[in-house]
């Protein structure tokens, strides 16, 4: 999975990373942990939205689900992988291949389950997923705002892939970069970031 993560965010080509992750999917299902299984699955079915698989990308995150829903006991693992990481894949799959109001309130109940203080990352990676879904929506002010809490959470974790989101989520900007709320946003970036 972690290869298959590190070619997503490293080339615009997304097949290699599907095939890398068909093959974490493969060795997934014969090990024991569910919460394996279930996050496999949940990256597979991100990687197959980005393609703009909209039908793969549901029927992963529906295996992804039964794996969440049919746990029981202990996990061996050590994986944190829980609902609430889930939904913040099934906001992504939204925003790629469904409503951005839908992957907003997918992100929002995603955000609100990992208030854990070892779950900083994943919940900065969602918040910049929940404010590019803004900006889809046509809320590019909010969306800005809650980019001023993904710059706290980036720096706070040091987290790659909350930058790289939020980079992101800065780009779809672009059409409003002489509003004053833009504006912020970047002098604070420079300020905490040195971007």
């Amino acid at each position: 999975m972690s290869h298959a993560l590190v070619t997503l965010y490293s080339s615009p080509d997304l097949t290699d990373a599907q095939r890398l992750v068909g093959q974490a999917v493969h060795a997934a299902r014969s090990g024991d942990s569910v919460k394996v299984r279930a996050r496999a699955h949940a990256l597979q079915a991100e990687i197959s939205a980005r393609a703009g698989l909209e039908r793969q990308a549901q029927a992963a995150l529906g295996l992804a689900w039964y794996d969440i829903e049919s746990q029981s006991g202990s996990d061996q693992s050590g994986s944190s992988f829980s609902a609430g990481h889930l939904r913040g894949f099934e906001g992504v799959c939204e925003l790629y291949v469904g409503d951005p109001s839908v992957a907003h309130d997918r992100f929002a109940a995603s955000a609100a389950a990992l208030a854990g203080p070892r779950e900083q990352v994943q919940r900065a990676i969602v918040r910049a997923d929940q404010a590019l879904a803004r900006i889809r929506m046509g809320d590019p002010r909010s969306a800005a705002e809650l980019l001023h809490e993904c710059v706290l959470a980036a720096v706070a974790t040091g987290g790659r892939v909350p930058a790289i989101r939020l980079r992101r989520a800065r780009v779809e900007l672009r059409p409003w970069r002489r509003e004053d709320f833009v504006a912020d946003l970047d002098d604070h970036l420079m300020d905490v970031l040195g971007a």
